[in-house]
């Protein structure tokens, strides 16, 4: 529940313990979208022994005390550590999953990433969140744009985010213009060693290629399987 103290010095190595700040986060990783664009579940890629959410949910572990995945499909998780959410509104998009995270978290503050971002920089996540909580949000932007899947969010901002559900208005820029957001500029994170590395996504067939990795598998159908009475024991929270 605690971004801890030793990821704010550690760098792009992030930390292992969890010490209690005065301000608690929930990491929220979103695994809600159909990989359409991969063709199968780009989740469970192969990263030479690892798949692609257990390395983004390893550091987001060592970041925060509380990890959230959002997920309408929990049993395909079920081998990660990780309380799963559903979406309160499915079908959406990741307007619905910042929206059940938002909801459910046991934190007023989030910090969100999708699951497909294996380079995932625990210095950049740490200045973002060490942004003042006077803002309903906290963005960065990156050399491609804005990256409101790579933000800190406040529960304050929950109405707007239900009237643009309501509204059918299911991008995030434009729901970022009706909140207070802090933009935060490349200049700010210049200074950290491939900050920008952490934006990088793995959604189509050629992301994945570029990656280069030996031994590209999928996994297992028994390590998918493995935890499942843990994931009915989560599917109860």
């Amino acid at each position: 529940m605690y971004l801890s103290k030793s990821a704010q010095s550690n760098g792009s190595k992030g930390a292992s313990a969890k010490k209690r700040q005065e301000e608690p986060i929930t990491g929220v990783i979103l695994a809600g979208g159909k990989s359409r664009r991969m063709g199968r579940n780009k989740a469970l890629l192969d990263l030479g022994g690892i798949c692609l959410i257990e390395k983004t949910y390893q550091t987001m572990s060592h970041l925060f005390q509380e990890v959230i995945l959002i997920t309408n499909t929990p049993e395909d998780y079920a081998f990660l550590n990780c309380r799963c959410q559903g979406d309160i509104y499915p079908g959406i998009g990741s307007i619905a999953g910042l929206h059940a995270a938002l909801s459910t978290s046991n934190n007023e503050r989030i910090f969100v990433v999708p699951c497909d971002m294996p380079f995932l920089n625990p210095a950049l996540i740490t200045l973002l969140c060490r942004k003042e909580k006077t803002y309903d949000a906290v963005v960065p932007f990156s050399n491609q744009g804005i990256e409101p899947l790579h933000a800190l969010y406040h529960r304050r901002c929950l109405p707007q985010l239900e009237r643009a559900i309501a509204e059918g208005d299911k991008k995030l820029q434009n729901f970022l213009q009706d909140i207070w957001t802090y933009f935060l500029p490349v200049s700010a994170y210049q200074h950290i060693p491939d900050a920008e590395q952490s934006f990088r996504n793995v959604n189509r067939p050629e992301d994945y290629a570029a990656l280069d990795i030996p031994q590209k598998s999928k996994i297992s159908p028994e390590w998918q399987a493995a935890g499942s009475c843990f994931t009915r024991s989560m599917e109860a929270l």
